[in-house]
């Protein structure tokens, strides 16, 4: 008897669907990061600062592991906390990140909700310094670049006011405010305020507790800030440190008068067509009789229409910026070292875009500290992964771009014999780099034992492959191992 066969759908021609019980992922890839992790030690030295996180649940998760799972989250793209429910229902990728299981966005939250101000700083300037500690030096010192940005939020939550919001005016928002180490690409420190404060409020402090953040051998060359930061009290402790500054100046009243009639025509040096620059040393009330050096910029609106600056009445025609430095080089060179600034704003949209660290919000504002601050070690821990795994061509590309073509691998894992085996779904033409970077990576480490690498032709159909023997998780490793340059 013949049997008819079955009709095949117009939309999937010769396509069969059925199940498999195999467990499939499609963040093998990161893999590579917790090999990392291990590399640095990061897991051990986690331990000691999450004591007080310890729970006595026999179906607890360990604290070390939530703060893992939360950062393998962030990482992989998760924007709501809700978001880490898909990291949860995968069944292989907690068995690749060394994980008993995923921590559900309760748990999370319940985590960050056990933080007190006191828990919050404390952990967060251990895991700050922990994730500068490879941090190579400059020859010059650093350039520390100090910013804020603005968290939306919606809902009643703690912190959350009304303030200044150049997006959503009236919205309630968090008013966070960063340093960043420009050359290296790192966050020195970085903390969450209210909405309401102001861009300047409590930056002394802040710059103090920064300075404590840098590593023993390196220092600071040279301090940016935009007119946010131009108060007395700011000039007063950067010179109390002795670090060189360029701050833009706010354009108050007495200042245009500074530019427009105490700087004389002739002064004005041109750089190139429609650019000239000038200073010249003068005082403000406000700083009690010291004087300090202007330089300012000035922009020809007929030869340059798109001019950034400040437009004056006074002066129609122009555009004007103006720096308050103790830098002493020419006033072109400083108006140069200045404008390098401006990339920090696009390490701030990789926190914000990349890392979704603007969506996160508890009821509980050091809960929400916590949260941020938490995220912002991922960060630097995410450019040293960058750094030591990468080649140096993707020093240049963003955070997504480390998600997209690095993390998000396919894999799927099969019995083979009393063993089982994770296969990579990685093209052809780049299995060698892949399996380069497992290999060295997986070098000298204790997941070694759990894992063996198969370092054969990786042009095979079946390479690279991973075997993964039927050994628990191991739950403390050794000291931190010295990053090894990229392949």
């Amino acid at each position: 008897m013949r049997v008819r066969p079955a009709p095949a759908s117009p939309l999937y021609p010769k396509l069969r669907f059925a199940f498999t019980d195999h467990p499939i992922t499609v963040w093998a890839g990161a893999i590579l990061l917790r090999l990392y992790f291990e590399l640095i030690g990061l897991r051990a030295a986690l331990v000691p600062l999450l004591v007080t996180f310890a729970k006595t649940s026999n179906n607890q998760i360990p604290a070390v592991d939530v703060l893992l799972a939360w950062w393998y989250g962030l990482a992989l793209g998760a924007e709501r906390f809700e978001h880490l429910t898909r990291y949860r229902r995968d069944p292989l990728l907690p068995r690749l990140l060394g994980l008993p299981r995923f921590p559900s966005p309760d748990t999370v939250r319940r985590f960050f909700g056990r933080f007190s101000y006191r828990h919050t700083t404390d952990v967060s300037e251990a895991l700050m310094r922990l994730s500068l500690g490879s941090l190579r030096p400059t020859l010059l010192g650093h350039t520390l670049d100090l910013d804020s940005t603005v968290f939306c939020r919606y809902g009643e939550h703690e912190g959350s006011l009304i303030g200044h919001n150049p997006i959503k005016h009236g919205r309630p928002s968090h008013h966070p405010l960063v340093a960043w180490l420009s050359e290296r690409r790192r966050l020195l420190w970085a903390t969450l305020r209210a909405g309401h404060a102001g861009t300047a409020n409590g930056v002394r402090e802040f710059l103090t507790q920064a300075l404590t953040m840098l590593p023993a051998g390196h220092r600071i060359g040279l301090v940016r800030a935009d007119a946010g930061f131009c108060v007395t009290a700011f000039f007063t402790a950067l010179e109390a440190h002795e670090l060189p500054y360029i701050i833009v100046a706010r354009l108050t009243p007495l200042v245009r008068k500074l530019v427009i009639h105490r700087i004389p025509e002739a002064d004005w040096q041109p750089v190139t067509r429609g650019i000239a620059v000038a200073d010249v040393m003068a005082t403000l009330p406000a700083w009690r009789g010291q004087t300090r050096r202007f330089v300012c910029l000035r922009q020809t609106l007929t030869e340059r229409p798109t001019a950034s600056g400040r437009r004056l009445i006074e002066c129609p025609g122009y555009t004007y910026r103006v720096f308050v430095t103790t830098v002493p080089f020419a006033a072109e060179l400083v108006t140069r070292m200045y404008a390098g600034r401006a990339d920090c704003e696009n390490r701030i949209k990789e926190l914000k875009e990349d890392l979704s660290l603007d969506t996160f919000c508890l009821q509980s504002f050091d809960a929400t500290d916590a949260a941020f601050r938490t995220g912002c070690v991922l960060y630097n821990l995410l450019m040293g992964f960058r750094e030591t795994v990468l080649p140096s061509c993707w020093f240049e590309r963003r955070l997504r771009a480390v998600r997209d073509r690095v993390f998000l691998v396919g894999a799927d894992l099969i019995p083979d014999a009393r063993r089982l085996r994770v296969r990579f779904a990685v093209p052809p033409e780049e299995r060698s780099e892949f399996l380069q970077r497992l290999h060295t990576l997986a070098e000298g480490l204790p997941i070694a034992a759990q894992l063996e690498w198969e370092l054969a032709d990786a042009n095979e159909p079946n390479q690279p492959a991973v075997h993964v023997a039927n050994v628990p998780v191991p739950t403390s490793y050794p000291s931190p191992h010295t990053p090894r340059a990229s392949p």
